[in-house]
């Protein structure tokens, strides 16, 4: 109910401020009725100095307040003698003729009303949002209750709303409960209205979309539908499912809120309800992807939910795709300038916070495009709520967290403007007011204040939010990367000119550096081509014509160029029609040059992405990765993405994908210079340690599901070799001991449970799926090796080691760490260990006999010859230095304490602190240790195998010695003659030390 006009100045009178009042002189006649009604001079100077200081709109309140007085004086003046009470009044009577109306409808119980909206909390508020009615037969008469029920509800929701005791999330939150109960009430009604019609149209399901789906149905907004049927789709079911629609949309709208039905399959040209199987049908041959952005909100919510549920659950793979798709973004930026195009008025976009500039679309196409993109392959994105969304994009690296929280701060902020917009009248708006007035006192509304600079604080912090989001709409969804690529070299633009004629691009492919042109040229045939079993299509060979001189400039300038295109060809062929790649790579030049580097340096990540091409989220988001990840870290987001699995062969995968992921997050920060050798060799450590872990979780739990496991029974995994001294390298095998612990462990049963369990967990970690293996075991270091049983009893690993282990398996024993499993044991298996390693000093016996498995081993498996090196068993390898550290552990253990570590580098630098190692040999050996494993490392990341072999032939010497650095002419010389000075070194103090133990 509007209020009545104010009375009219009379003429000659100016805007002078009455000394009594304290208002502008037109407000005087209501001023003074207000005086009147109030019983003293107290209350009513009170009251005015309150109008005067909350009202965002003073007239607006003084002319509620008078009416409000009127229905009920006695009971107001008791209410309004209390401060808070009359604060809160005359701010809501002033910011808002919806709620002005709303209490003056209620007639003389408006008082308890007002009270009960501006004491109550967000639980209590929502707990009461139940529709009731006392005549379930008599739809007249339940259409009327369910009228007064919404009313009463929303004008509770709209004062707590303004009066800040709801936050945004609270009030958007008791707004979809409030909108769901109606719906399901007047799907109750109807169904009683039309009797058997209704039942004819057997299960009928209501699912909500949009704002509502999401449950972020703001104060005056319609709600998007969509209506389902599951009968029989023929003519009878079809009326008379369209007949319960239509009563349900006429008593939603005649009563509660607006109906949208245009997101239904088809929109606005199609039947007002549809069947399942029709709806499926529709969007696997039609749909589109702003309707497979709609439906990430959708959310069944009336009516047959299973129905509902159903087409959801179905509906998930043309919603989330297996593959990154990259051309979403293209198409979302297609709908947003549709949007804005249909505004026409500039002036209009600048003032809409929803649609226009930086507003609150923008930031839900952000949050939607991420969730398409990504949530095909992680599952723990799918999530409907827009603040959800952001937390988790967040947090598990789509976005960087300080950037989430910046735009969760900004959407609540937008999502409050546009509450206080719709709450002053209860108009569906989301446009600033144009004029200064207007605005003040919407500042006023959203808590600003009524000083002077109100308006221009709330004008400057929407500005910024609204920046925020456009800047990132427009560096997501714009397109990338705006700037022109500088021009093309010559001999770039001669090879993509005659690319499709091999003998004539060759010579430029020489110019540009490639060892092999004419075989090159050969790739970029394919490149150009493509596959012969597709089609060329426009948009792909446009993407390629705008790239290509590009790429091979790029190219020409990485260590391998032949090996980069090579890949790079192979890829682009695998992605095939799948342009939204092509469109990635144009787009964002820093993920196109990483992508290049890493197919110029590894074969193995080569095929990993030519093999899952999805992988490139992996590289798009490399800048977000935290170049370190703590075990803990990795072990909790891997346990969510298995939860998050429907089954034991889904987890398998996710498992494996998981490593594949985190192994190229770690390999594109070493190609980037971002980790040192020792930073890859711990995070490689903690991917192994996580996977291993949950490893063991999934197989205890696959066990499970099939035999009894002992309650009491305990689990270990002991990590030996690199893993447990923490050195993992690329593609490095994980070396295992199992041990278990039962209180009577000579019984079979126990045995055979815990056997069951481990062997499980080699399938988990070894079987091939489609994403391939997750590591390769060697258990061979496992008590009496491979003739021993698959796990150890702890009593049985004590036994073995004080009787029967021979010297090479105590050496071993240095670099073991218990890795998973129960604690308890795990730390009785630590201090057996400790006891076993370092109970007494190596004797020079001992000594010889490790010399003498060095020897053999050099002999039988570190074979050289004139084509090859062998980094690791060779003479002066990578052997020498670990036998090195672990016979002088072992030796002097027992005396110096700093000995009893794992590491080898840790070791070199302990035996230099004890004095066994002079200063200078320890720097040497350290120095000389580091340079062969970074060169074992930059052989390893090129194949999925242990590496250690070192071409001899410059052709294959080259690309190795870029990859480490030496560029120039004779790299791979110099490289050969550096290596055979290190190793030289290593075992001149290799003899110089085992000479001394034995003589010592």
């Amino acid at each position: 109910m509007k209020p009545a006009e104010p009375s009219v100045a009379q003429p000659g009178l100016t805007d002078a401020t009455d000394k009594r009042f304290g208002l502008p002189r037109v407000l005087w006649p209501l001023a003074e009725t207000l005086a009147q009604q109030l019983p003293d001079s107290d209350l009513s100077d009170a009251m005015l100095r309150l109008l005067r200081e909350r009202a965002p709109d003073e007239q607006l309140a003084l002319a509620f307040l008078t009416k409000l007085l009127e229905q009920a004086p006695t009971q107001a003046t008791q209410m309004l003698r209390e401060p808070q009470y009359a604060s809160d009044l005359v701010f809501c009577l002033g910011a808002s003729e919806l709620i002005g109306s709303g209490l003056v409808a209620i007639g003389t119980q408006w008082g308890p009303a007002f009270q009960h909206a501006r004491t109550t909390t967000a639980a209590e508020l929502v707990g009461t949002i139940n529709f009731w009615c006392t005549a379930p037969q008599d739809a007249a008469q339940m259409t009327r209750e369910l009228a007064e029920f919404k009313s009463r509800t929303f004008l509770a929701i709209a004062i707590a709303d303004l009066l800040g005791r709801l936050t945004v999330s609270d009030t958007v939150s008791a707004m979809s409960r409030l909108a769901d109960e109606c719906i399901r009430a007047a799907l109750m009604i109807a169904m009683v209205s039309l009797g058997e019609t209704a039942r004819q149209a057997g299960d009928f399901c209501i699912i909500a979309m949009g704002k509502l789906g999401a449950e972020e149905l703001n104060l005056s907004s319609d709600i998007d539908l969509m209506y389902v049927f599951g009968g029989p789709d023929d003519a009878q079911h079809q009326e008379a499912a369209r007949r319960l629609g239509e009563v349900v949309t006429e008593i939603l709208a005649g009563n509660c809120f607006r109906v949208d039905m245009r997101l239904r399959p088809g929109g606005r040209n199609s039947s007002l309800v549809i069947s399942l199987e029709a709806a499926l049908g529709f969007y696997e041959t039609l749909g589109q992807t702003w309707e497979r952005a709609a439906l990430l909100r959708a959310r069944p919510i009336a009516g047959a939910l299973g129905l509902g549920n159903r087409l959801i659950r179905e509906l998930r793979r043309f919603i989330y795709r297996s593959y990154l798709d990259f051309d979403t973004l293209r198409q979302l930026r297609a709908m947003k300038h549709r949007i804005e195009a249909e505004s026409r008025s500039p002036d209009l976009l600048r003032r809409d916070v929803k649609l226009g500039y930086g507003g609150i679309r923008e930031l839900e196409f952000i949050v939607q495009a991420l969730t398409l993109i990504y949530g095909g392959r992680d599952p723990r994105l799918r999530t409907a709520r827009t603040l959800a969304s952001l937390e988790r994009l967040g947090a598990y690296g789509y976005m960087p967290p300080q950037r989430a929280r910046e735009l969760t701060t900004a959407y609540l902020f937008l999502r409050n403007v546009e509450h206080k917009l719709q709450v002053a009248s209860g108009l569906q708006t989301h446009r600033m007011p144009a004029g200064r007035a207007e605005l003040e006192v919407l500042a006023a509304r959203l808590g600003f204040g009524k000083q002077a600079d109100a308006g221009g604080i709330f004008t400057s912090t929407l500005t910024a939010h609204r920046n925020l989001i456009a800047n990132l709409f427009r560096e997501m969804l714009a397109g990338g990367d705006d700037r022109p690529p500088p021009p093309a070299s010559p001999a770039a633009n001669d090879a993509w000119r005659e690319a499709l004629d091999s003998a004539a691009s060759a010579p430029a492919l020489q110019q540009l550096g490639f060892a092999h042109p004419q075989q090159s040229a050969n790739q970029l045939v394919l490149l150009v081509r493509g596959a012969e079993h597709l089609p060329l299509r426009p948009r792909r060979q446009e993407l390629l014509e705008g790239l290509g001189p590009h790429l091979l400039d790029e190219i020409g300038a990485l260590p391998d160029p032949d090996l980069a295109l090579l890949n790079l060809a192979s890829f682009i062929s695998a992605v095939g029609a799948r342009t939204s790649f092509l469109a990635l790579l144009e787009q964002h030049p820093a993920t196109r040059r990483m992508l290049l580097r890493l197919f110029a340096s590894s074969s193995y990540l080569s095929t990993l992405f030519i093999r899952h091409p999805d992988m490139l989220d992996t590289l798009v988001r490399s800048d977000l990765a935290r170049l370190r990840r703590p075990s803990a870290e990795l072990e909790r987001e891997l346990n969510e993405l298995l939860t998050a699995c429907g089954d034991f062969e889904s987890r398998l995968d996710a498992l494996r994908a998981f490593g594949h992921q985190e192994f190229l997050r770690i390999a594109i920060a070493d190609l980037a210079g971002n980790l040192d050798l020792y930073d890859v060799q711990a995070e490689l450590t903690s991917l192994a340690e996580a996977q291993l872990r949950q490893g063991l979780v999934l197989a205890v739990g696959e066990v499970g599901n099939r035999h009894r496991i002992p309650a009491e029974l305990k689990l270990s995994i002991i990590g030996m070799g690199r893993l447990g001294a923490g050195e993992m390298s690329y593609n490095s095998d994980l070396d295992l001991i199992f041990v278990y612990q039962l209180p009577d462990e000579t019984a079979a049963a126990g045995r055979e449970i815990a056997s069951r369990i481990m062997q499980k967990l080699i399938a988990v970690l070894e079987a091939r799926t489609r994403e391939g293996y997750a590591y390769k075991l060697d258990l061979r270091l496992r008590p009496s090796g491979n003739s021993g049983p698959l796990v150890t009893s702890l009593e049985g690993f004590r036994t073995y080691h004080r009787q029967s282990s021979a010297v090479w398996e105590q050496q071993a024993l240095v670099r073991a760490r218990v890795i998973a499993g129960d604690e308890a044991l795990g730390q009785a298996l630590e201090r057996a260990r400790e006891e076993f390693v370092f109970r007494r000093p190596l004797s020079a016996s001992g000594v010889a006999e490790i010399a003498t498995m060095r020897a053999r081993m050099e002999n039988e498996i570190g074979a050289e010859n004139h084509e090859r090196l062998n980094l690791k068993q060779g003479r002066g390898g990578l052997v020498d230095v670990e036998f090195i550290t672990q016979m002088m552990a072992l030796r002097h253990g027992p005396e110096f304490p700093q000995l009893r570590c794992r590491n080898t580098t840790k070791l070199i630098r302990a035996l230099e602190e004890t004095g066994l190692i002079e200063h200078g040999d320890a720097a040497s050996l350290e120095a000389d240790y580091r340079f062969l494993l970074q060169l074992e490392n930059r052989l390893r990341i090129e194949t999925d195998q242990p590496a250690w072999a070192l071409p001899m032939g410059d052709e294959h010497l080259a690309p190795v010695a870029r990859r480490m650095g030496l560029d120039g002419g004779s790299s791979g010389a110099r490289l050969l003659y550096e290596v055979e000075e290190r190793r030289s070194r290593i075992r001149v103090l290799f003899e110089l030390l085992f000479a001394r133990e034995q003589q010592s």
